[in-house]
């Protein structure tokens, strides 16, 4: 079988070739055009987008201003970590991207996706924390590998440290992570994904002042994503500098004397309103924050049946106690229900409104005036008194010193306790107010509840007789080293006469220096001036109190509040020992310790 061949003619030659040139010199015209919209009409364009891939702006966080004591010794300042993120948007398989991260931090690769998945309505190109202070060989094995693992990024980042650990741990407060809602709200501030900021303590309360601004630098990278080359520096301007009106070694001294203990100690500058040391029992180390932790150490500490992050001093609420007799001896006085002849006869018992009230002394302190109550901490004189006064009024002379509201003090989250009265107790409970309730609330018991930081700035408007201080714990603001800001003294003038406080000093005088129930804390030559409170947490009347008692958790409280010396005075402190027992054995023994120290050092 053959094939026949055909001959092409002349003029269908002419129009193959026609044909095939205006096909190429479209194709010509079509390249022409395409070269001339890229190389000349989108010039600027494409250039641009060159010109970002090659170019990238590098943002370099801003260290946080440091903070420091009184006598300007560092209480927190800054060290280099290296901290991992990943890049959305260069993950190519994200198993193998949360497998090898889970080698890297330690986190399981649920938790590795979990976190991922947090910032999926993110931009990809957004960075994502996965761990900070990444070892160092980590480090050295990733920047070896970049082009193997290009989802991953490093940063050097300045980070937290706290060069006395533990000590100071509720004034300083601790650091965290941004989490997505926050990120959202704080965003419009210069924050950025991963960055850290204050969540308590003065970390947060001057979070605007010690947090710096971010610089940035801009860089050169190859194809691989290396840089090779920085073209151009902002530098980041550092925080500014908080001094703090603590004494850290007194702070040190006094956390000492609670090492058997759990509870909360304030010590404040008569003249200035300033804590010159503030303790909350147990603590914590808030470098634990400013480091990389497992979800096991997290769990741990916030389960921690001792709330360690908890800060007794602002945000602990207990019974006053005996240290209320105070305000109920300032209001029997100025409301002219008592004078200082009043006399009550104590057998160690009286029975109001058909219930038997007892003294701590079973034997009774016989007859007594207002201030042989106050230095023997006589119960019996004391309910007397807080049946001949209404509510209402007690609660009034209660705000005026201080209690039933917060004190301001420049930490976060402090709460205001609670002072009793007939319009909270219809509020709150929709019921009318009896006066028996009154009885026990006339002794510091019932209803009411204070802070150590509340009975802080009672026991100083006593001191200073009617000037309520506002205690605080900003000293100044510096920034390069020049003053910004200091804090000004302020003082509120309590309307109560003086000779009404002069009266309630010489009970509280006589209470430490004459044998009454705060002579553990007589130090020759201080005139201290205080007030035990011992607050029972099981009735007397309880049938199997003796031995319940004996368990910790059911050891009454130990309060001391009180100042020195008696005139002119220059320091304030409260002592309250959880579950310490005997006042007058445990509390105010160590305020005697605290103000040896204080003036010995003066």
């Amino acid at each position: 079988m053959f094939i026949e061949q055909r001959q092409i003619g002349s003029n269908e030659e002419r129009r193959i070739t026609f044909t095939s040139n205006v096909i190429l010199t479209l194709i010509f015209i079509f390249l022409f055009f395409s070269f001339w919209n890229l190389q000349v009409l989108k010039k600027d364009h494409y250039s641009l987008l060159s010109t970002q891939n090659i170019l990238k702006e590098v943002e370099i966080k801003a260290p946080r201003g440091i903070i420091l004591d009184r006598n300007g010794k560092i209480l927190a300042e800054n060290r280099l970590s290296f901290n991992l993120f990943i890049i959305r948007e260069n993950v190519k398989d994200l198993e193998r991207s949360a497998k090898a991260a889970s080698e890297l931090t330690g986190l399981s690769v649920d938790i590795i996706k979990e976190r991922i998945n947090n910032f999926r309505n993110y931009p990809g190109f957004y960075k994502i924390l996965l761990k900070r202070d990444l070892d160092f060989k980590k480090v050295i094995f990733l920047e070896s590998r970049s082009d193997i693992y290009p989802e991953f990024t490093i940063d050097q980042e300045p980070a937290r440290r706290y060069p006395f650990g533990s000590s100071s741990s509720h004034i300083l407060g601790h650091m965290a992570e941004l989490s997505p809602n926050e990120f959202e709200i704080m965003k419009k501030e210069g924050y950025s994904l991963g960055d850290m900021s204050g969540v308590s303590g003065v970390e947060k309360t001057y979070e605007a002042e010690l947090r710096g601004v971010n610089g940035s630098r801009t860089v050169i990278r190859d194809n691989l994503g290396q840089i090779q080359k920085t073209v151009d520096v902002e530098e980041p301007e550092i925080g500014e500098s908080l001094v703090l009106t603590i004494d850290i070694e007194l702070q040190k001294f006094i956390e000492e004397l609670y090492k058997d203990y759990n509870g909360a100690a304030g010590v404040v500058d008569l003249k200035t309103g300033g804590l010159v040391a503030m303790v909350s029992k147990p603590n914590f180390d808030p470098g634990f924050f400013s480091s990389s932790f497992t979800e096991k150490e997290w769990v741990a500490l916030i389960n921690d049946e001792n709330k360690p992050l908890h800060n007794k001093f602002i945000q602990g609420l207990y019974s006053p106690g005996s240290t209320f007799k105070i305000v109920m001896a300032v209001a029997g006085l100025n409301e002219k229900i008592i004078t200082t002849r009043t006399n009550t006869t104590c057998y160690g018992s009286r029975k109001i409104y058909d219930r038997v009230f007892h003294c701590w002394n079973r034997r009774g302190h016989g007859s007594v005036n207002l201030i042989e109550a106050i230095q023997n901490s006589c119960n019996i004189y004391f309910y007397q008194l807080g049946k001949n006064t209404d509510i209402d009024i007690i609660a009034g002379y209660g705000v005026k010193l201080g209690l039933g509201k917060p004190t301001l003090i420049d930490l976060p989250n402090e709460n205001k306790g609670l002072l009793p009265s007939r319009k909270w107790k219809l509020d709150n409970l929709g019921e009318k107010w009896y006066p028996g309730e009154t009885i026990s609330v006339a002794i510091g018991g019932g209803m009411i509840t204070s802070t150590p930081a509340q009975l802080l700035s009672m026991i100083s408007t006593i001191a200073l007789r009617g000037k309520k201080p506002q205690i605080h714990l900003m000293r100044e603001i510096r920034r390069n080293g020049d003053k910004l800001k200091e804090y000004l003294p302020a003082f509120e003038k309590v309307n109560i006469p003086e000779e009404i406080f002069e009266t309630v000093i010489e009970g509280l005088y006589k209470s430490v220096n004459e044998e009454g129930t705060g002579r553990g804390a007589m130090v020759e030559g201080l005139d201290i001036c205080g007030k035990t409170g011992t607050q029972l947490i099981l009735s007397l009347e309880n049938p199997d109190y003796k031995e319940l008692v004996k368990k910790r958790k059911f050891t009454p409280h130990s309060w001391f509040v009180s100042f020195a010396p008696r005139n002119n005075p220059r320091y304030a402190s409260v002592i309250f020992v959880e579950n310490g027992g005997d006042a007058g054995r445990i509390a105010a023994p160590i305020a005697g310790k605290i103000y040896r120290r204080l003036f010995e050092s003066e």
